[in-house]
């Protein structure tokens, strides 16, 4: 079946102007700085009330303006080079790096399958909660600029993920605004013109309709699935897709189950057979257990589950991003026999057979996703150096079985599956301010932003006259103000666009330690209130709708922030998303970062201030552990975990209020002719040492040749040759 599709639900405009539904419909313009200011050129007060949705944008800009815009010459010449630009991006392939590392003809058709829980590609578009999120809408980005043939399977929640908003008390309210299809660039794939595409997902005793949206992610295409078909879904069904982590453990089951099983349906269905399976965390993992049914079912009896399992091992590759064990999907034996009733017959095996695929060990009650997901890949990877070592020994037991092994290079029959690393990375067309990108275009030449992953181009940062870049950051840094004051209507002008700005911003989950800063009250204040060596603190996050405890944290700042000590010069962002991440890691001085080791598997928010001249202040966990050196950033504590939770966030804390008072504001301040040379240093040796090598494009490069391609191309990598770390040297360099 090839489906054709129904076209985006684009107002009408008048021929001069048909270029802005071009524009509108593909999700590039969030990343390319000239497209993207085409349309506030048109209204500026109206693209912000639209949210800056270019589709929601045009269906209410006026009539009287359209018929202006149609006799202006000037914008008639920019949304030409604008289309221009697009349409040149989209058509480009010979160019793309893909296509250059992988010319022979055995690369014809290959493609890659990446699922996701979720995707957050833009602020508006309302399938994602955060970090996992975001990196998955990074890596769509990036696999579209390198030309990595990529397709995205997630699902479309009719109300996504929440507003958030705070009482009097300070207390998290919620409240789930509609995604409304018609106002998203996003179109409903069809069998032909005006007839949607459905079709079923077996889920216990009963089949669910399922249909998909289509949005463009540049050259990518990123598939939606979704269970919202009032009258051939019932009530229960078409609330399966309602919210993201939203409801009870039976919700997220059956969320996976749509997921895994819709997302190689929908495959199928589209004529596409990708060579390589990408599950981004174990939520997606049920994808294995429907392709094994798949190729059990084709061979007409002749392929056994086991010859099927192989098969499917070869093909896939199991990201995790957890350290812990709590951060798991388990689901009972009981929800396994009754939301999987049907399977073990497709499969040919018993329920026991198919249960003990999760069990982690023969004792385990629960059915593991992680483990489910690693017993069905033969590449299993965490997101930093210090992750890989965490999460091989949290999995060591399954990960050294050998009855699951296959006979493939990448495992080894005396230690299994090797859990190999892919530091996370960021999009840093997404996320880099307009005005820091016109001074490096000019200083690094117009094409390091696609060779962003290319060391070279990032070592003409030296050349930028200091006097420049310091202009730049406090543009930036005034903007970030201009933002949190339209933001938040109770913000005094305590906020100064020339004081040391120090942004923390993340979900609000207790080992992340937001409010480690406000351990000692009368240190705090002291450095609040210093006239002379002013710094402000900008805070921003979410707690899940059942984390009581991460609810308390944002209560406690909030708080804070009610105490005349305080000076104004504490400020919470309400409704933390991709808008207000992009406004504060361009604005900030100072990522501050605060996870209780080893708890952060990687984190990407801090990468997003490299590009920008922002400096990291963080624990030494994550991806900071393999990037700090004492020219680049800080590191709070000593990169080790006391036993005693209490005895660590006290050391930590300490850590962190010497390195403010100490190191961090005073280096900032220390200023000749205006100007801190000793920072601005600093702010070249982060830019250009860790901006490409925490840029997603290193990251989906890495995956490429390490994982999707690593049999094929001019350059075969290969990870038992590299290097343990690649974490530089920290002393005396």
């Amino acid at each position: 079946m090839t489906p054709s599709k129904k076209i985006i639900d684009l107002p009408a405009l008048p021929k001069e102007l048909e270029g802005l539904s071009f524009l509108a419909s593909n999700f590039y313009y969030c990343w390319d700085r000239h497209i993207r200011e085409v349309f506030p050129t048109l209204d500026a007060e109206l693209w912000e009330q639209s949210g800056h949705n270019p589709l929601a944008f045009l269906k209410k800009l006026p009539p009287e303006r359209i018929e202006e815009l149609k006799l202006d010459g000037d914008f008639l010449s920019k949304l030409s080079k604008s289309i221009e630009v697009q349409r040149n991006y989209l058509e480009d392939d010979q160019n793309r790096w893909f296509r250059q590392m992988y010319e022979n003809s055995e690369m014809e058709g290959a493609l890659v399958a990446y699922f996701s829980m979720e995707f957050g590609v833009a602020s508006y578009l309302k399938v994602y909660s955060g970090g996992l999120g975001v990196l998955s809408g990074d890596h769509l980005k990036s696999a579209s600029d390198l030309g990595v043939p990529l397709v995205g399977i997630g699902l479309f929640y009719t109300r996504g993920y929440f507003s958030q908003g705070l009482n009097p008390d300070g207390w998290q309210v919620e409240r789930y605004p509609m995604n409304r299809p018609e106002d998203l660039p996003i179109e409903l794939v069809t069998t032909e013109p005006g007839i949607p595409l459905v079709f079923s997902v077996p889920l216990a005793d009963r089949e669910v309709q399922v249909r998909a949206w289509k949005a463009l992610v540049g050259r990518v295409s990123l598939y939606l699935l979704d269970t919202n078909i009032p009258g051939q879904n019932s009530v229960e069904d078409c609330e399966i897709t309602g919210e993201l982590y939203g409801g009870d453990s039976d919700t997220r089951i059956k969320q996976e189950i749509i997921l895994g099983f819709g997302g190689a349906r929908l495959l199928r269905l589209l004529g596409l057979n990708p060579s390589i399976f990408h599950m981004n965390e174990g939520h997606s993992s049920l994808i294995s257990l429907e392709r094994i049914s798949q190729i059990v079912e084709d061979g007409g009896g002749k392929n056994s589950f086991h010859e099927a399992l192989e098969s499917v091992k070869a093909s896939t590759v199991f990201t995790t991003h957890t350290p812990v064990p709590a951060g798991i999907d388990i689901f009972t034996r009981g929800q396994i026999e009754h939301y999987l009733s049907r399977m073990p017959e497709r499969l040919g095996i018993g329920v026991d057979d198919l249960f003990s695929l999760g069990q982690e060990t023969t004792e385990s009650a629960g059915f593991n996703m992680a483990v489910f997901a690693i017993r069905t890949s033969s590449m299993v990877n965490g997101v930093s150096n210090l992750h890989r070592h965490v999460a091989r020994k949290l999995w060591e037991k399954v990960l050294q079985e050998e009855e699951f092994d296959i006979a493939d290079k990448l495992g080894d029959k005396k230690t299994g599956r090797r859990m190999r690393a892919v530091t996370n990375g960021v999009h840093i067309p997404s996320w880099i301010s307009d005005s820091m990108a016109d001074l490096l275009d000019e200083y690094l030449g117009r094409e390091w932003m696609s060779n962003s992953w290319k060391p070279e181009p990032w070592r003409a940062i030296s050349k930028i006259p200091s006097e420049r870049l310091w202009q730049v950051r406090q543009k930036s840094r005034a903007g970030l103000m201009e933002f949190v004051r339209g933001r938040s209507e109770d913000v005094n002008s305590a906020l100064d666009c020339d004081a040391l700005t120090v942004g923390f911003a993340r979900r609000f989950a207790t080992y992340k330690r937001a409010t480690l800063l406000f351990s000692d009250h009368s240190r705090l204040e002291r450095l609040l209130l210093d006239s002379e060596k002013p710094v402000q603190f900008i805070f921003a996050g979410k707690a899940h709708p059942r984390d009581y405890e991460g609810k308390k944290l944002i209560q406690e700042i909030a708080s804070f922030l009610k105490r005349e000590s305080s000076g104004g010069k504490v400020v919470f962002l309400q409704d933390y998303d991709i808008e207000v991440a992009r406004n504060m890691v361009q604005g900030v001085d100072v990522w501050l970062n605060t996870p209780r080791r080893p708890l952060e598997a990687s984190g990407t928010s801090g990468m997003k201030v490299l590009c920008n001249g922002g400096l990291n202040l963080s624990i030494l966990d994550g991806w900071w552990d393999e990037a700090y050196t004492p020219s680049n950033g800080w590191a709070i504590g000593k990169g080790s975990a006391e036993s005693s939770h209490a005895l660590q966030d006290r050391q930590d804390a300490e850590s962190l209020y010497d390195l403010l008072q100490n190191h961090v504001i005073p280096e900032f301040y220390e200023r000749t002719n205006g100007l801190s040379s000793k920072w601005i240093e600093r702010m070249k040796r982060s830019m250009s040492t860790l901006t490409p090598r925490f840029s997603s494009s290193r990251m989906v490069i890495e995956y490429a040749q390490n994982f999707y391609f690593r049999n094929v191309g001019k350059l075969e990598a290969d990870e038992e040759k590299k290097p343990e770390a690649a974490r530089p040297p920290r002393q005396n360099e």
